[in-house]
């Protein structure tokens, strides 16, 4: 499963509560191995053999909508999404050969840099292109910010620009100072970048050194500062909560060396700069699932999601969090339990997008939201 951005949009209640998690599907055509075998002969014979869906899963009731938006062809897969405004962004992306490569090369892989966006206040425009990004990036880590959407890492050594911003009503791209960080790697960022809000900030994780800097943005362009030089656990499963970054890791991660799963959930203080204990008020751990994904739904509501490409079913948990008494409490609520819900897609990529304009980008009165 692709990774993406994990900020958070979906369907929110009358208290801003989380209900719904959006993402995209890939659908492969029905003649799809013939038109692949036609495009291997001739590769420009181009057809177009998968298309990209957007559907919501409802927490609530484990209902999925219908297509709520289907992407144009030449959208890459392995792209970055993000909401800015009234509208929803698609970053970068990778080519792999296929016939509806926007770069008409068939003849290798190669990242992407091509921007579509679909402007919730124009929905009859349907999906459009954006200015390029500066750089090709596959999978980029980005955030939106008042009007602007900073992307980082995701770029091959050749290239020199680590960061970059977008100013959504300027619709131009530009050049980010560069992380203090030395011998930098510019694929060992971060995915994703936190956006600490109650401080403006973005927080990226450099795994060439555990180190953890902030990036704060300004009108010249931002300053970075080190918040700890010796970070060295990250996941790929995370969220903010108030003062407190929550992870949850693979079960195969370093941090997971006990056959009890809670073990695997962690919570590190960005004020007091330390990992807290855990008081665990509940007998039910979390699942043991690999490559899990964590959204914060909203008053200390987490939600453990993973869609299972073996059985095709995502399966959610959601737990309650809060900082207390020097440690982390965690309960998992009664009715709270794992929830499986079968699917019938090929591959599955959610996207959690936060962004007060949600249901403008999804209309309430989709299928399973009322």
């Amino acid at each position: 499963m692709s990774r993406n951005s994990w900020n958070h949009l979906g369907l929110q209640s009358a208290d801003g509560m989380l209900e719904a998690l959006p993402f995209r599907v890939w659908i492969r055509e029905p003649d799809w191995e013939s038109k692949m075998k036609a495009f291997t002969e001739d590769p420009t014979h181009r057809k177009h053999l998968v298309r990209v869906e957007w559907h919501t899963l409802n927490l609530k009731t484990g209902e999925i909508s219908e297509t709520l938006s289907t992407m144009p062809p030449d959208a890459r897969p392995a792209g970055t999404a993000v909401a800015c405004g009234n509208r929803l962004y698609v970053l970068g992306g990778v080519c792999v050969g296929d016939p509806s490569c926007p770069d008409l090369k068939f003849d290798s892989d190669h990242n992407n840099n091509c921007v579509f966006y679909f402007d919730c206040a124009r929905p009859d425009c349907g999906w459009q292109r954006a200015p390029p990004m500066l750089v090709p990036r596959r999978n980029p880590s980005a955030v939106a910010i008042e009007g602007k959407i900073y992307v980082f890492g995701s770029t091959p050594l050749t290239e020199c620009c680590f960061a970059e911003v977008f100013n959504i009503h300027e619709n131009r791209w530009d050049m980010l100072p560069p992380p203090p960080v030395s011998s930098l790697d510019l694929l060992c960022s971060s995915d994703p970048v936190l956006f600490d809000h109650s401080r403006s900030r973005i927080l990226v994780h450099f795994s060439t050194n555990h180190s953890l800097y902030a990036f704060s943005p300004a009108p010249d362009g931002g300053s970075w500062e080190c918040l700890d030089t010796e970070f060295w656990s990250w996941a790929n499963a995370s969220a903010i909560v108030d003062d407190v970054a929550y992870f949850l890791f693979d079960p195969i991660s370093d941090w997971v060396t006990h056959s009890d799963s809670r073990i695997s959930f962690g919570g590190y203080h960005l004020v007091e700069k330390r990992w807290l204990p855990i008081q665990w008020h509940s007998d039910t751990p979390l699942p043991i699932w690999f490559s899990p994904n964590l959204f914060h739904l909203g008053n200390g509501l987490l939600c453990l999601a993973l869609y299972s490409m073996s059985d095709n079913v995502f399966n959610y948990k959601k737990i309650r969090v809060n900082f207390y008494d020097r440690k982390i409490n965690v309960v998992a609520e009664p009715g709270l339990s794992i929830v499986t819900v079968p699917v019938e897609f090929c591959e599955v990529s959610f996207t959690a997008l936060n962004a007060p304009v949600a249901r403008r980008l999804f209309p309430p009165n989709s299928v399973g939201f009322r």
